[in-house]
Protein backbone atom coordinates (compact mmCIF):
# COMPACT_ATOMS: atom_id res chain seq x y z
CA UNK A 1 0.00 0.00 0.00
CA UNK A 2 1.45 3.17 -1.06
CA UNK A 3 0.63 6.37 0.70
CA UNK A 4 -0.26 8.96 -1.80
CA UNK A 5 -1.38 12.36 -0.64
CA UNK A 6 -4.95 12.91 -1.34
CA UNK A 7 -6.48 16.19 -2.32
CA UNK A 8 -8.26 16.46 1.01
CA UNK A 9 -5.13 16.30 3.16
CA UNK A 10 -3.37 19.52 4.05
CA UNK A 11 0.37 20.04 3.64
CA UNK A 12 2.58 20.18 6.75
CA UNK A 13 3.13 23.93 6.58
CA UNK A 14 1.08 27.12 6.72
CA UNK A 15 -0.32 27.98 3.34
CA UNK A 16 -2.07 31.20 4.35
CA UNK A 17 -0.76 34.56 3.14
CA UNK A 18 0.91 36.85 5.68
CA UNK A 19 -1.20 39.76 6.86
CA UNK A 20 0.62 42.63 5.19
CA UNK A 21 -1.51 45.33 6.78
CA UNK A 22 -0.76 44.02 10.29
CA UNK A 23 2.98 43.87 9.55
CA UNK A 24 3.02 47.41 8.17
CA UNK A 25 1.06 48.77 11.16
CA UNK A 26 3.36 46.95 13.60
CA UNK A 27 6.46 48.29 11.82
CA UNK A 28 5.10 51.85 11.77
CA UNK A 29 4.20 51.70 15.47
CA UNK A 30 7.66 50.34 16.27
CA UNK A 31 9.34 53.17 14.34
CA UNK A 32 7.12 55.76 16.00
CA UNK A 33 7.93 54.33 19.44
CA UNK A 34 11.66 54.42 18.67
CA UNK A 35 11.40 58.02 17.48
CA UNK A 36 9.61 59.02 20.70
CA UNK A 37 12.25 57.27 22.82
CA UNK A 38 15.09 58.95 20.92
CA UNK A 39 13.46 62.38 21.23
CA UNK A 40 12.79 61.84 24.93
CA UNK A 41 16.40 60.82 25.54
CA UNK A 42 17.67 63.84 23.62
CA UNK A 43 15.40 66.15 25.61
CA UNK A 44 16.64 64.61 28.86
CA UNK A 45 20.30 65.03 27.84
CA UNK A 46 19.66 68.68 26.86
CA UNK A 47 17.87 69.32 30.15
CA UNK A 48 20.66 67.70 32.17
CA UNK A 49 23.32 69.71 30.31
CA UNK A 50 21.46 73.00 30.84
CA UNK A 51 20.92 72.18 34.51
CA UNK A 52 24.62 71.43 34.94
CA UNK A 53 25.61 74.73 33.32
CA UNK A 54 23.06 76.58 35.45
CA UNK A 55 24.41 75.03 38.66
CA UNK A 56 27.99 75.86 37.72
CA UNK A 57 27.14 79.48 36.95
CA UNK A 58 25.40 80.15 40.24
CA UNK A 59 27.94 78.36 42.41
CA UNK A 60 28.93 80.40 45.43
CA UNK A 61 31.80 82.71 44.69
CA UNK A 62 35.03 81.69 46.36
CA UNK A 63 36.32 83.68 49.31
CA UNK A 64 39.46 84.69 47.37
CA UNK A 65 37.38 86.18 44.56
CA UNK A 66 35.12 87.94 47.06
CA UNK A 67 38.12 89.54 48.82
CA UNK A 68 39.70 90.53 45.47
CA UNK A 69 36.49 92.27 44.38
CA UNK A 70 36.25 94.05 47.73
CA UNK A 71 39.83 95.34 47.38
CA UNK A 72 39.18 96.46 43.79
CA UNK A 73 35.97 98.23 44.80
CA UNK A 74 37.79 99.95 47.65
CA UNK A 75 40.50 101.16 45.27
CA UNK A 76 38.03 102.32 42.63
CA UNK A 77 35.84 104.24 45.06
CA UNK A 78 38.36 105.92 47.34
CA UNK A 79 41.12 108.49 47.41
CA UNK A 80 44.72 107.43 47.80
CA UNK A 81 48.28 107.82 46.66
CA UNK A 82 49.54 105.95 43.63
CA UNK A 83 53.07 107.34 44.08
CA UNK A 84 53.59 109.55 47.10
CA UNK A 85 57.06 110.74 46.03
CA UNK A 86 55.85 111.95 42.65
CA UNK A 87 52.60 113.32 44.04
CA UNK A 88 50.34 111.04 41.94
CA UNK A 89 46.98 110.45 43.57
CA UNK A 90 43.96 108.29 42.90
CA UNK A 91 40.41 109.64 42.95
CA UNK A 92 37.11 107.72 42.92
CA UNK A 93 36.20 106.41 39.47
CA UNK A 94 32.84 108.19 39.30
CA UNK A 95 34.47 111.53 40.02
CA UNK A 96 37.18 110.82 37.44
CA UNK A 97 34.57 110.08 34.78
CA UNK A 98 32.71 113.29 35.56
CA UNK A 99 35.96 115.29 35.28
CA UNK A 100 36.74 113.74 31.90
CA UNK A 101 33.25 114.58 30.64
CA UNK A 102 33.57 118.19 31.80
CA UNK A 103 37.05 118.55 30.27
CA UNK A 104 35.86 117.28 26.89
CA UNK A 105 32.81 119.50 26.79
CA UNK A 106 30.19 117.00 27.88
CA UNK A 107 27.65 119.81 28.23
CA UNK A 108 27.15 119.87 24.44
CA UNK A 109 24.44 117.72 22.94
CA UNK A 110 25.80 114.94 20.81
Amino acid sequence: MSEQPSASTQPGYDTSEPRARLIVVFGALTLAFLAVVILALQAYVDYARERQVFVRQIEPVSEDLRSLRAREDAELNSYGYVDREKGIVRIPIRQAMELVIRERGGDRAR
